[in-house]
């Protein structure tokens, strides 16, 4: 008994010490990429509850420092926290909000103020989702949400604010067709491809199209696959994924499932034309580098309508075209009506996408390529030179679903958040922190001696060091009282936390959150492992006895049962085949058992099978 119970506690022990607490971003780490530090390897804090991912570099240069921030959008089946996710340019945690699945996490700027846009809904559609669109402010306020008009959902695969200062975003909607063309049947049914255009402050309806009025479903590289015979399985025919509104009113689509791009009247929805796909009208200047992409996400006009980003996926998993993804930058001559590759972004680690992606033009020339499916984005410069290349998941597991973001974006941003910053105080260190802040420079930190005093005093002060700031305090401090000042690059005091009672011999960690709407500034006490293992012993001991008698009382019963003749039926222990792992299983075929069953839970979004073979959730952005 005493052996199981300090084996448990030791177990305990390595569990806790083995958490990672703001350690920033790695670098090459062999370790991190055969997931030897977690399916999602992220940062665990202090001062707060918050999680943060955690970031291996494995290409690092100065280049990359911009004072800009990354922009994911975490979700998958390691993901246990998924939401909007905000890093800076060394890969700490800058904010996040567990949201659940998001996608399309991004900045724009409208009325002259910078909001992050996001997605939020039901992504359990196969390939596409119904739910809203969220614009925050600066201090993180929900200040416009925007669905489908017309009683239409909003999808999660586009949301544009356009140079008229509109939005543009997709909708998937069933709609009964004529499908004979494609070998279905004549009253069959369609997800129909759809965007609109609203006013922003109205969600007034302003434009509308439908691929199904417009595209031939001849012209689609993907077959039936059993589905258009009943509005239950409608045929996802041609999966339109972005939408982009240039200068001239003129609309640039993209269909997955004809692998190619859409020029559409803004007037009429009529196609002025096709690049690449079955009816390619450019003449391709690059020996057909410029028009077999497949698969494809992210087309943006750039340059004033005279080029053209997008990302290639190349790639539709098992059963399909899989060959490496890659950014590609092309000229286009719409007088002439051709086409040909200014640049090529290829990545030295070749990663396969078989869903998602984008391409961005970065403020400071280089290019930033997010690769969906699979958990990574890299840094180019404007040649295809890689800069920076950066992991937020094992290489290992790229392309299972485990854990990706559907675009990565970098840019300019400023967070001032309506909390105050969380804080920690235990023995003679202190811990803070504040979920979305940008603009801190200093941690300055104060005592008092009385909880309802304005007197305070000046003890230390320290630079910001990632997410958490850990704050020495001197060994001659007598204060019975603490808080921590944030400081901007001017000196001047942005927020100040709560209250902390401070006992530098107290066994336990005193943390006061800046969440919390309570002013009171009595703390919430966080035991530490000294208490928190006396406690656990004591249930897990208490446990065994209890188990024991209980098995001793089943025997009994057994036993009297087994006398019986009349007692024809029998209970069968049978093993959960979700944990079960061979004895040939590698490490990650046994760590993928235990992490699919026992963070889902009852949530099955797929089986393990689909999980494999890529069907299920990375449908919902091929």
């Amino acid at each position: 008994m005493i052996r199981v119970t300090r084996t448990f506690a030791l177990a305990a022990f390595l569990l806790l010490t083995s958490a990672l607490a703001d350690e920033g971003p790695y670098y090459a780490s062999d370790l991190y990429e055969k997931g030897r530090m977690g399916q999602w390897p992220i940062e665990t804090y202090r001062s707060t509850s918050t999680v943060g991912a955690a970031v291996n570099f494995m290409e690092y240069n100065p280049q990359c420092r911009d004072d800009q921030y990354y922009f994911i959008s975490p979700r998958g089946y390691s993901v246990h926290k998924p939401g909007p996710m905000i890093l800076d340019q060394d890969g700490h945690l800058v904010w996040t909000k567990p949201l659940g699945h998001t996608y399309n996490l991004n900045v724009y700027q409208y009325k002259g103020q910078d909001y992050l846009t996001f997605w939020l809904g039901d992504d359990s559609k196969v390939g596409h989702g119904e739910g809203t669109y969220y614009m925050l402010d600066s201090s993180y306020k929900e200040v416009y949400t925007l669905g489908g008009a017309n009683g239409l959902a909003a999808d999660l695969h586009e949301f544009h604010i356009t140079l008229d200062e509109t939005a543009v975003y997709t909708i998937y909607d069933v709609r009964p067709a004529d499908i004979r063309l494609a070998g279905g049947p004549e009253n069959g049914w369609i997800w129909d491809g759809t965007f609109q255009e609203v006013d922003i402050e109205t969600n007034q309806l302003l434009f509308e199209w439908r691929a199904s009025e417009h595209f031939s479903f001849t012209d689609v590289y993907r077959g039936l696959d059993d589905t258009g015979d009943s509005e239950e399985h409608p045929w996802d025919f041609f999966h339109i994924n972005s939408v982009d509104k240039d200068a001239k009113g003129n609309f640039l689509v993209s269909t997955r499932y004809g692998n190619c791009l859409l020029y559409i009247d803004g007037r009429t929805g009529e196609t002025i034309w096709t690049l690449g796909g079955k009816h390619n009208n450019f003449t391709d200047l690059s020996g057909g580098a410029a028009t077999n992409f497949t698969w494809q996400h992210h087309a943006r006009f750039r340059d004033n309508g005279t080029a053209i980003t997008l990302f290639d996926n190349s790639s539709r998993g098992r059963g399909a075209p899989s060959l490496p993804s890659r950014g590609l930058y092309l000229d286009l001559d719409q007088e002439n009506m051709t086409v040909q590759v200014r640049h090529e972004y290829w990545n030295s680690h070749p990663i396969r996408s078989q869903s998602q992606g984008s391409v961005q033009i970065l403020d400071s020339g280089n290019v930033l390529v997010g690769y969906g499916y699979s958990a990574a984005w890299t840094e180019f410069t404007i040649d295809g030179d890689v800069v920076c290349h950066a992991h937020f998941a094992p290489g290992r597991d790229f392309s299972r679903g485990k854990v990706v973001s559907f675009r990565t974006f970098k840019h300019p941003w400023v967070g001032n958040p309506n909390t105050r910053p969380d804080f920690e105080v235990y023995s003679y260190h202190a811990a803070v922190s504040w979920n979305g802040a940008t603009e801190v420079t200093t941690w300055a930190l104060e005592g008092t001696d009385s909880k309802k005093s304005t007197d305070f005093s000046f003890i230390t002060a320290v630079p910001k060091d990632g997410f958490e700031t850990v704050i020495p305090i001197p060994e001659d401090t007598k204060h019975h009282f603490l808080r921590a000042l944030a400081l901007n690059s001017t000196g001047h005091t942005l927020a100040s936390t709560k209250l902390a009672r401070w006992d530098p011999f107290a066994e336990e960690a005193v943390v006061v959150s800046g969440d919390s709407d309570d002013d009171d500034d009595d703390t919430e006490p966080f035991y530490k492992l000294r208490t928190f293992l006396f406690v656990l012993i004591g249930c897990f001991s208490a446990g065994v006895l209890a188990t024991g008698a209980w098995f001793g009382k089943r025997l009994l019963a057994s036993r009297r049962a087994s006398q019986s003749p009349s007692d024809k039926e029998r209970g069968v222990f049978k093993p959960l085949s979700r944990f079960s792992v061979s004895e040939d299983s590698n490490d990650a075929d046994a760590e993928d058992g235990v992490e699919f069953s026992a963070l889902l839970g009852d949530r099955r979004m797929n089986s393990r099978s689909d999980l494999e073979t890529g069907k299920g959730m990375d449908e919902d952005c091929r």
